[in-house]
């Protein structure tokens, strides 16, 4: 019964579907992926040696609110490590759009900033830059765009240059709706 090779074909497939129990966990470990320790330290957002396991260059951003853009940001370089709602963004050029129907515009650009999906965060790090639509150009080292709030604000020393008038200050908090901005600390303010 068992010589004919046709008998034979049926008892491999038997075997395997028997002996399963023992064999399926080797090959389920040694089919999975490595898993990656989480023994390192988070690194710093200046930390050039940052290893990334996500990266695209050329990359442009784009919120919108009930169909309204709120905000567009290019940037040369992106990456994350680990966690892919916190990325690290590099030569940074954002616009930001006021109140829907009118034309307000704010020009923002940094050399490095972070961006959080999941708080919607952004900060914005080395030599910003923020041109309103009202001609006020604002210098600081860092700031943070607070999305809920739709302001701009910065612990940073700030200095503002427009037509007829310089001031610089401690502290700003500068509203994209409005236009309208609120300098502290230390206030010197030039006009002629």
């Amino acid at each position: 019964m068992l010589k004919d090779p046709k008998n034979l074909l049926w008892i491999i497939p038997l075997a395997a579907l028997l002996s399963m129990p023992l064999w399926k966990p080797l090959a389920a470990d040694y089919l999975s992926p490595v898993q990656k320790t989480a023994d390192s330290a988070p690194q710093s957002l200046m930390d050039s040696t940052f290893s990334s396991s996500s990266e695209m260059t050329g990359v442009r951003f784009e919120q919108r609110k009930k169909g309204v853009r709120e905000w567009l940001l290019y940037a040369s370089r992106l990456y994350s490590a680990g966690n892919d709602a916190d990325m690290r963004l590099e030569e940074v050029k954002a616009l930001f759009f006021g109140t829907a129907g009118k034309s307000e515009e704010t020009r923002i650009r940094s050399q490095k900033a972070r961006y959080n999906a999941g708080t919607k965060q952004m900060t914005l790090q080395g030599d910003v830059v923020i041109v309103s639509d009202k001609g006020y150009e604002m210098q600081t080292e860092s700031l943070e765009y607070l999305a809920a709030e739709k302001k701009i604000k910065t612990t940073s020393a700030v200095k503002i240059k427009g037509s007829n008038i310089e001031a610089s200050g401690n502290r700003l908090l500068y509203d994209t709706l409005t236009g309208n901005y609120s300098l502290e600390g230390n206030v010197v303010f030039k006009i002629w």
